[in-house]
């Protein structure tokens, strides 16, 4: 589960509440009870809607209605609804709208990504990059994997990547693995994965104990014929594929006999359509 902390929940309200909402101060709604409810436009994996809970009960909002995040929404569902003072609801609609817009789009995605290569390979892992807009890290990661794929990488602090602009600073590829041996009291049981971009290179970083080769930008032929080299080398090797997947070819790459596919495709995916109404509550 991604936690979102309290000073983050503000920062969201403050980017459109800095003040105060002039708009229902001047039609004087303040204290006029009123319910919001949240409903789907298009079938949609639904995602933030612990976060807009939390926005609720900063601004003493009773939700009455909650779906988790995670769950495939049908078109034209409600999926959220809470009860408050008018001025609470509307200092907070947009807010928690564009939040479910953005990370439900993503969600969305991923779980068309993860279906379409499961078609063609039920055992393959989806996992995305930190190929991220600035900012939405954290939104974007909690979607994802609300969507059923994984995370390839949070950050340099976690996990061992070498990259071209890494081992070019080597002199040689085949200098990476006395360079390896020589640090491997600070790798302690992480995995030791390298991206390449030439076929020659695979196979050369096959022999360095290497766990896993991240095959940037290669055909499906080319790949499948590395697949059996590489076995031949070290069997326990994992392979994934890199570069340029999307809905368009990820179901010929989870075919090719890699064992996981990596995209930022999922990232730049279109905000769900919601809807969001606003309804007085009538004391009769």
């Amino acid at each position: 589960m991604i936690y979102f902390t309290d000073k983050e929940i503000d920062e969201l309200l403050a980017e459109d509440v800095p003040y105060f909402d002039i708009t229902t101060s001047i039609l004087k709604l303040e204290n006029k009870p009123a319910k919001i409810q949240i409903a789907t436009r298009e079938n949609t994996v639904v995602c933030c809607t612990e976060e807009v809970v939390k926005i609720f009960s900063k601004l003493t909002i009773q939700p009455t209605l909650f779906t988790n995040s995670g769950e495939y929404i049908e078109k034209d569902v409600k999926f959220l609804e809470g009860e408050g003072l008018s001025k609470n609801i509307h200092a907070c609609w947009r807010t928690c709208e564009n939040i479910l817009c953005y990370a439900s789009g993503i969600a969305t995605r991923t779980r068309e990504l993860v279906e379409l290569a499961k078609e063609s390979n039920p055992d393959i892992q989806i996992l995305t990059t930190r190929e991220t807009i600035p900012y939405t890290k954290k939104i974007a990661t909690k979607a994802v994997m609300a969507g059923g794929a994984s995370i390839h990488r949070l950050g340099l602090s976690e996990s061992i990547l070498i990259f071209d602009n890494h081992y070019s600073f080597l002199g040689d590829l085949g200098n990476l693995e006395s360079r390896l041996n020589e640090q491997k009291s600070l790798i302690a049981n992480k995995n030791i994965t390298i991206e390449v971009k030439k076929p020659d290179d695979a196979l050369k970083v096959a022999k360095s104990g290497i766990d896993i080769i991240v095959l940037n930008r290669f055909d499906v032929a080319r790949i499948k014929e590395l697949k059996k080299e590489i076995n031949k080398i070290n069997p326990r090797i994992k392979l994934a594929v890199s570069g340029g997947i999307t809905d368009k070819n990820v179901k010929e790459y989870a075919a090719s006999g890699v064992d996981m596919v990596i995209s930022s495709w999922p990232y730049y995916a279109d905000p769900s359509d919601l809807s969001v109404t606003i309804t007085p509550i009538f004391d009769y």
